[in-house]
């Protein structure tokens, strides 16, 4: 416990950054936010190394806080502040309901000069949604702020799916192990298609997570899905090598 306190009040936590793409023309729109760890004696850890740890702690409200906080400072730096991209930020589901950790969020941005549409606050279920018209109103709160709100991971086992999808989110992130089952398995095809048909409808937007070779990008286009995230397109990135990486990310281009 006084390790995970120490990692939030020091610099033991640090971000890095995973492009998002148009896939109709490989234009950058935005950023995920992704936290690490640095630890003396393990190295970097990658989230599901610290992440549930803080969350039994009761510390998931100051993580999501201090890596909004440092998300925000980069992405309002000299060097990409130009690009104007959009920055993910994951927001637990215990999270969404702390009141403070949304004036938190508000304030930062505020701080950092960055406007709210630049925001989008994506909801990750470590429990499952058990009052979805609490869910609705953050939601709606978020959105009337100007925030953008993407549901994440959704796949066909998601409890109470059909109830989320019916709050005002602005988009849905298709779970990574769906994207890479679709060449193979006919029910992530299908699931896939009902997904990009329903988004169609409610003016959501359809991103693909785990997007690793061009077969799958190729796919996902034929089937209408808008963005995609993986490691076809970049692995999580330091800060100071977006602008490198959006310098030399080919657009407008099929991809190789």
């Amino acid at each position: 416990m006084s390790e995970l306190h120490a990692a939030l009040a020091g610099s033991s936590i640090d971000t890095r950054y995973q492009p998002i793409v148009r896939v109709a023309d490989r234009m950058p729109v935005a950023v995920e936010v992704l936290a690490r760890m640095n630890h003396p004696a393990h190295g970097t850890l990658l989230p599901n190394r610290f992440v549930p740890q803080m969350e039994d702690a009761g510390l998931a409200p100051a993580l999501t806080e201090t890596v909004t906080r440092r998300a925000f400072a980069d992405m309002s730096s000299p060097a990409l502040a130009p690009y104007r991209l959009g920055i993910a930020v994951n927001f637990p589901l215990d999270v969404l309901f702390v009141p403070s950790a949304l004036q938190s969020l508000d304030m930062r941005r505020r701080e950092a000069g960055i406007r709210p549409q630049q925001v989008i606050v994506e909801l990750t279920e470590s429990r499952p949604v058990e009052d979805v018209a609490a869910l609705r109103r953050v939601v709606e709160q978020l959105r009337h702020v100007g925030y953008g709100v993407v549901i994440d991971d959704i796949q066909p086992d998601v409890p109470q799916l059909n109830a989320l999808l019916d709050l005002p989110f602005t988009g849905v992130k298709l779970d990574k192990a769906i994207v890479q089952a679709l060449a193979t398995d006919a029910r992530a095809r299908a699931f896939t298609d009902g997904i990009v048909a329903l988004a169609a409808t409610r003016g959501l937007t359809v991103t693909a997570e785990g997007v690793e070779d061009s077969a799958t990008w190729d796919r996902l286009a034929d089937m209408g899905v808008e963005q995609a995230q993986g490691y076809l397109i970049a692995r999580p990135l330091l800060a100071i090598a977006v602008p490198v990486w959006l310098r030399r990310w080919p657009r407008r281009q099929a991809a190789d």
